[in-house]
């Protein structure tokens, strides 16, 4: 995707050309990266995120004064054992709500089932609903409906007690109205209680935009949800609903419980022109709910009663209404995408302007993170908790998580980047040094003939010198390529200097024996006692033999990290196994000679395999790494070697000295095979149960980390779709079976290779 991208940024017109290479990375993966974000945004996979981090918003805003138009009546585990029974009988009922209406409150909210008589006094209840206007029953609309008290469903003194609970089981929207399944809309409790306190102050509902069910009351302007907003869809949206943009807990209302009321110790006033709410806190009563204050860390979790959430309902919209306070209102996901896009881009910027200006400090990406990623995550979290404060639930995870990602993938390019830049300035170096090869090439010839085949050979390797330094854009490893290349060339450059002086030394001994021969002369004697002839002349052929040498060097050096790293190669592409192994082989070379193991290689007709080339030489050589220590703790214990000198059945092979046994074969009509074998110790059943296991180790601690099997297990079986097993053949020695399709295909990572042991 980002290479199209790419290849359509380079078709625009010339006068863009510079402008457009030196931001091709910020144009190409701050799309990318937004349009990732968003698609994920669009399925719902940072909806949870995005809640959580909304959630915490509100535990972090300043605290809000009391409510004082509510009054909530609280029913707790102390009120039920003074009543003696749950539900309250009609009569105790009754008493308590002639104390509450004996206070005048403006509506008085019962969040209490009344469908069925309670006897006593169900009589008394009865005349008590129809003398008191202004209280309000309550009935649930939606899954398990049960009914309102049937005097208050005739006065129309009922409303709606249903909370809705998001994904997560929490509270964060609010019921204005619902529709019934007689075809009736209900208000919500909380809002009900509002609209009636609200009609006592002259205010009314107007009409804004009718066809999208707009309205204002007072300051207030009601917006419902669609299921374009946020993390919700239609589905979730039914009625009509807004966000809960909540005060706080029991604690931010007048609150009495039921027993004062009961027993009419109530203080004067406390109700009067107030709303008044009734409702359980108990949590016998399971009328408790999460909401977002259940995330706080600093104290223990604590939910929320259903009233006290109908009393923050009641409580926005008053407040909204009369005093201006912000309704909670979410963006549409068109404006959500645009917010990811533009932090995206933001980061990307930011990021490469850092790296752009600060080149050549010495932390350079700790210096872009600091000054490009984390102001911008500073200022995207600033901006989002400012917004809240004032009413707007703009998405912080998914953008922020798009300016990281951005910033990442920027520093990655970058580095890229800079890697371009420093092999072609190699190339232009080598170039350089071809031209001054040919020159150093001609003067020599000129000077004698008989460093003729000597030069050629010079001129030779220093050709191949050439080529191998036009080969090490190695990625990350380009720093020590060129370290490894610098080191013999300044070698070869040093002895050609002492191969002159040489020659001339020689020039001028022959002039001296012309000047003086035939007849032996002193002179010549000490001339060649003080140049020490002899040694120039056994010293001189060892000094080619150094340039060749190095030269030989450079070459194995370079070509085996290109074979083995392969980092100019990401997709996945038809590739030579062989050269994976012989490459990873020249890697150890130096451990495999030290440790005197020798390497069998019982290669098969290959075909190329498509594969990630460099994930597949890591898994080789981190069994060819585990084989090396299990050969070289056979060593170190004096294991005796096995007398009948075979493995696994191989054939009949020698089993003497320390050995790895590499072996090559297709398998069946589409995958290819490779065993590789040593005549260490051996695996117990026990230890290859757990051998690919994450973090299992059988070396010393800070030996190992435990992860090579692990991941070399998740590149065979998950990324290729192969198998990696683990076999401990009879008499000692541990065998590691990789198979890989010849085709690309992939597994489900519950699935595991086939873990034996003899």
């Amino acid at each position: 995707m980002w290479q199209q991208a790419r290849d359509r940024i380079e078709q625009l017109p010339k006068g863009f050309g510079p402008w457009l290479k030196q931001w091709r990375g910020v144009l190409t993966i701050a799309p990318v990266v937004a349009a990732t974000t968003i698609g994920g945004n669009f399925l719902g996979v940072f909806q949870l995120l995005e809640w959580a981090t909304l959630d915490s918003f509100v535990l972090l805003r300043p605290q809000e004064a009391i409510d004082s138009r509510i009054v909530i009546v609280t029913i707790s585990e102390e009120d039920i054992t003074r009543v003696g029974q749950w539900p309250a009988s009609d009569r105790v009922l009754t008493r308590a709500m002639s104390h509450i209406a004996a206070q005048n409150p403006t509506a008085i909210g019962l969040d209490l089932y009344r469908d069925l008589p309670v006897e006593p006094g169900h009589a008394e209840w009865v005349e008590l609903m129809k003398s008191t206007p202004n209280l309000i029953g309550i009935q649930k609309v939606a899954g398990n409906p049960v009914a309102p008290p049937p005097t208050l469903k005739e006065a129309g003194q009922v409303a709606a007690s249903d909370l809705i609970l998001d994904a997560d089981g929490k509270v964060r929207r609010g019921l204005i109205l619902i529709g019934t399944e007689s075809g009736e809309f209900l208000e919500g409790l909380g809002a009900k209680l509002a609209l009636m306190y609200l009609e006592q102050s002259g205010l009314e509902l107007e009409t804004v935009d009718a066809e999208n069910n707009i309205y204002r009351l007072g300051r207030a302007l009601f917006v419902p949800l669609r299921g374009n907003e946020g993390g919700y869809v239609g589905k979730d949206t039914g009625g009509y609903q807004i966000l809960i943009n909540f005060r706080g807990g029991l604690g931010h209302f007048h609150h009495i419980s039921f027993t004062d009321v009961l027993e009419n110790r109530i203080p004067k006033d406390l109700m009067r022109d107030r709303l008044v709410l009734i409702g359980a806190t108990a949590e016998s009563l399971k009328d408790i709910f999460q909401t977002p204050y259940t995330n706080t860390v600093l104290a223990t979790p604590e939910l929320t009663p259903g009233v006290v959430i109908h009393a923050n309902f009641a409580s926005q919209i008053m407040a909204a209404a009369l005093d201006g306070r912000p309704m909670l209102r979410a963006w549409t996901k068109p404006l959500n995408s645009l917010w990811i896009v533009l932090w995206s881009f933001t980061a990307a910027i930011a990021c490469w302007l850092v790296l752009e200006h600060h080149q050549s400090h010495r932390y350079l990406f700790l210096r872009a993170i600091v000054l490009g990623w984390l102001p911008t995550a500073g200022v995207l979290v600033t901006v989002t908790y400012l917004s809240f404060i004032y009413g707007w639930a703009i998405p912080v995870f998914s953008p922020l998580l798009a300016a990281t990602f951005s910033a990442i993938l920027i520093l990655n390019h970058y580095n890229q980047w800079q890697l371009k830049v420093t092999n072609e300035k190699l190339e232009t170096a080598n170039g350089k040094l071809e031209d001054y090869s040919h020159t150093l090439e001609a003067k020599v010839e000129e000077r004698t003939r008989e460093l003729k085949d000597a030069l050629e050979n010079l001129k030779s390797t220093e050709a191949q010198l050439i080529h191998t330094e036009k080969m090490s854009s190695l990625g990350q490893l380009v720093a020590g390529v060129a370290h490894e290349i610098n080191n013999p060339v300044n070698f070869i450059y040093a002895n050609i200097d002492h191969a002159n002086d040489y020659l001339e030394d020689l020039i001028d001994l022959i002039e001296l024996y012309q000047k003086k021969y035939p007849e032996p002369d002193p002179e010549i004697l000490e001339e060649i006692e003080d140049l020490e002839l002899d040694f120039i002349l056994e010293d001189f052929p060892n000094l080619l033999v150094s340039m060749k040498s190095g030269a030989e060097r450079i070459g194995k050096i370079v070509t085996g990290l290109r074979n083995f790293s392969r980092l100019d190669e990401s997709e996945m592409k038809p590739v030579d196994l062989h050269e994976g192994i012989d490459s990873t082989l020249l890697i150890l070379q130096s451990r495999l000679q030290k440790e005197a193991i020798e390497i069998i290689k019982e290669y098969g007709n290959l075909p190329k395999v498509a594969c990630y080339a460099s994930q597949v030489n890591q898994v080789f050589m981190n069994i060819l790494t585990n084989a090396i220590d299990a050969l070289v703790e056979t060593k170190m214990k004096a294991i005796a070697p096995s007398e009948n000198g075979k493995h696994d059945g191989e054939g009949g092979t020698d089993r003497r000295g320390l050995k790895i046994w590499i072996t090559t074969s297709v398998s069946g009509s589409d995958t290819v095979m490779v065993k590789i074998t040593d005549n260490g110790p051996g695996i117990s059943e026990a230890v290859a149960k757990k051998i690919f296991d994450p973090f299992f180790t059988t070396k010393p601690v800070g030996s190992g980390t435990g992860l090579g099997l692990s991941i070399g297990y998740q590149i065979i079986v998950e990324k290729h779709g192969g198998q990696l097993s683990c076999f401990s053949p009879p008499g000692g020695g541990a065998q590691f079976i990789i198979e890989i399709p010849r085709s690309p295909q992939t597994k489900k990572p519950g699935d595991r290779a086939a873990i034996a042991s003899g």
